[in-house]
């Protein structure tokens, strides 16, 4: 397990501008998919415009359906154009990487490769070399695997990256170790 199990890791907030009513359906989508109903959240963004249906926010959302609803292959098309339209953000590099480690024919190699690609874009995010720490002891790269928690470590704490790390399964390498980690 990742960071962001369930879906997208940052929950997008409505764009200034958009009309009333179309905030407030993005926001009950939202509300939808903390509920884990992604079904009903798909049924709320249907109602929204075209224009409004292609805001990043609105399809941050759209992935997070798609990843509730374990359908990867289009989370990953969908992150990939995000990546695309909008290379500056973190989250949407943070998702591609997810989806690709879950789409057949993909694999946590892949995975590992985009988020490379990614992690000196966004200096200060302390997710993407967790990330790769994950990736790498799934890939029995545990020496790679503790540079990358360094990284991370040294991007937000030890203590919080520990803690999370010591919960997360993609670890279990080197969990034995997480104890002394930066104590």
């Amino acid at each position: 397990m990742t960071i962001h199990e369930d879906t997208s890791p940052y929950p997008p907030e409505p764009k200034p501008g958009i009309e009333t009513s179309d905030v407030f359906t993005l926001r009950s989508a939202m509300g939808w998919l903390e509920l884990g109903m992604p079904a009903e959240a798909r049924k709320e963004l249907q109602t929204l415009t075209p224009e409004v249906a292609q805001l990043p926010e609105v399809r941050g959302v759209q992935w997070s359906i798609l990843a509730q609803e374990k359908n990867w292959a289009e989370a990953e098309e969908l992150a990939r154009d995000q990546v695309s339209d909008q290379p500056d953000n973190a989250a949407n590099w943070i998702n591609w990487a997810y989806a690709l480690r879950r789409t057949e024919g993909c694999g946590i190699r892949m995975a590992y490769d985009t988020l490379r690609e990614a992690v000196d874009r966004f200096p200060k995010e302390s997710t993407i070399p967790y990330n790769l720490a994950c990736y790498c002891c799934r890939m029995e790269e545990v020496e790679e695997a503790w540079r990358w928690l360094d990284i991370a470590a040294g991007r937000s704490d030890h203590k919080t990256i520990r803690r999370m790390a010591l919960r997360d399964d993609d670890l279990n390498a080197i969990h034995d170790q997480l104890t002394d980690w930066g104590a």
